[in-house]
């Protein structure tokens, strides 16, 4: 089995466990219009500061809101490696 036929297995594996239980992490990334910085974080519940998931097939609504201070972005991204690297790639 060479290199491409192993990462193609190993992404199937990785569908088929998300399939038969799918979760969508919260990201929120905030871009600030004064400093042109942006930062972002994997949404947590306040109380007990676990990662906020949404169990479903569907992938939930991403948002975008406006304040004065710059523009908040809430996407979804599909299990907490990929939301992981969404907040690397913003944070960079």
């Amino acid at each position: 089995m060479d290199k491409q036929e192993r990462q193609c297995i190993e992404a199937e594996v990785e569908y088929r466990k998300w399939s038969e239980c799918p979760l969508w992490y919260c990201v929120k990334t905030f871009f600030n219009l004064n400093s042109g910085k942006m930062e972002s974080e994997i949404v947590k519940d306040e109380k007990t500061k676990l990662p906020i998931a949404i169990q479903d097939k569907e992938k939930p609504q991403d948002g975008v809101f406006e304040t004065a201070a710059g523009t908040i972005y809430y996407t979804y991204h599909r299990g907490y490696a990929e939301a992981a690297k969404q907040v690397a790639m913003a944070t960079a």
